[in-house]
């Protein structure tokens, strides 16, 4: 199961918390870390991915910077990048003109969304949300079905309400793996491996 953690160092009282616990995800093979910190400014943000890849420096580990537009400057210092908001076409297009290796990730809500992130031949989808959270109204494992069937060979990490209690179900309905905040907060995500 591919494993996709997402930060949120706003939960932490300690700053360096957010540090040892990207570090313990790399070592403990979280495959991708989404940075997502969309309350930092540009200059900060680059500060935290760089301490980030300090971090987990020769770990199988990928760091994706959560970013608003595909030529940001920020796209070239992690490993690629997740872009935020509405898939929109030629988004890939211009990450890969400015960083040809970058991996390109992209939020999935609906079967249009799917649509345009495989013509954009992107790396990875996020689809989201699977179960309940916050005010979305969630597309449930049937959702999950047809958006992994949509989106052909792009790996479909599903997100929003994952635990371990549904993970399995996640994967049984076609997803490559979870991605989450709450998840991997704590150690519960090291029972995944088992899955």
């Amino acid at each position: 199961m591919r494993l996709c953690a997402i930060t949120n160092r706003l939960a932490f009282d300690d700053p360096c918390q957010l540090l040892t616990l990207t570090a313990d995800w790399a070592t403990g093979g979280v495959e991708f870390i989404q940075l997502r910190e969309k309350d930092l400014a540009p200059a900060d943000l680059q500060l935290l991915a760089e301490q980030i890849k300090a971090r987990i420096a020769g770990t199988a580990s990928q760091l994706l910077i959560n970013v608003a537009s595909p030529d940001s400057p920020l796209a070239g210092v992690g490993d690629g990048v997740h872009l935020a908001g509405k898939p929109r076409r030629g988004a890939t297009a211009v990450v890969r003109q400015n960083h040809p290796h970058a991996l390109v990730s992209m939020p999935s809500h609906s079967l249009d969304d799917i649509e345009v992130a495989v013509s954009e031949q992107v790396d990875l989808l996020l689809f989201s949300p699977v179960f309940e959270k916050g005010s979305a109204v969630p597309q449930g494992l049937e959702g999950l079905q047809q958006a992994c069937a949509a989106a052909g060979s792009i790996p479909v990490l599903a997100l929003g309400g994952i635990t371990i209690a549904n993970a399995e179900a996640c994967v049984a309905a076609g997803a490559a793996g979870v991605a989450g905040i709450r998840l991997f907060a704590g150690d519960d995500w090291r029972r995944l491996h088992d899955i």
